[in-house]
């Protein structure tokens, strides 16, 4: 799938942005770097033309989810349960969908939960648009910038900063045990 996305060139990207948010569960970054590296004049339009159809794949992801929700939540939630899942969501709904940016976890993820819980249109706008541009603007600007060369530093800065992370996560597992 993701071959067939980049061999389709700024159609791929547009379609990938859609389906990223919707049943897609690939980073984004796998088709995007190589259509930028190959575009760079084209970054710019290339970033707004992802970003577009990221939000609007969201939308209609979040929508798809709210009615399908609807069904799935007669059927198999007891209504308190669901009650309460909601109240916790709702406390920080826009935090949540602004920091999928930087989880691990697939971004449809975000947009089902959100539409299957109903949590508010203008919040999770908001939300899903400020996490796609923190998302998706940075690698933009750096590879508009320095091209091939970030990639390339990209694997050794990637390895040095994996294992800072691991070693302050076992520094501060040996500190909580002592």
């Amino acid at each position: 799938m993701v071959e067939l996305l980049k061999k389709l060139g700024v159609f791929g990207l547009f379609l990938a942005g859609i389906l990223e948010a919707t049943i897609l569960p690939l980073p984004m970054e796998t088709i995007s770097l190589p259509i930028y590296l190959v575009s760079k004049d084209k970054i710019p339009y290339l970033f707004i033309m992802l970003l577009l159809s990221s939000i609007t794949g969201s939308i209609i992801g979040y929508l798809f989810w709210k009615r399908v929700g609807r069904v799935f939540k007669k059927k198999y939630i007891n209504n308190d349960v669901f009650k309460k899942i909601k109240e916790l969501y709702e406390k920080n709904a826009f935090l949540t969908l602004l920091t999928s940016a930087f989880t691990p976890l697939p971004f449809e993820g975000y947009v089902l939960t959100a539409g299957i819980l109903e949590i508010d249109f203008k919040t999770f706008l908001l939300g899903v648009t400020l996490s796609r541009v923190l998302r998706h603007l940075p690698q933009a600007i750096l590879l508009y910038i320095f091209g091939n060369k970030i990639i390339e530093n990209l694997k050794i800065y990637s390895m040095i900063g994996i294992f800072i992370i691991f070693s302050l996560f076992l520094i501060k597992k040996i500190l909580k045990r002592n």
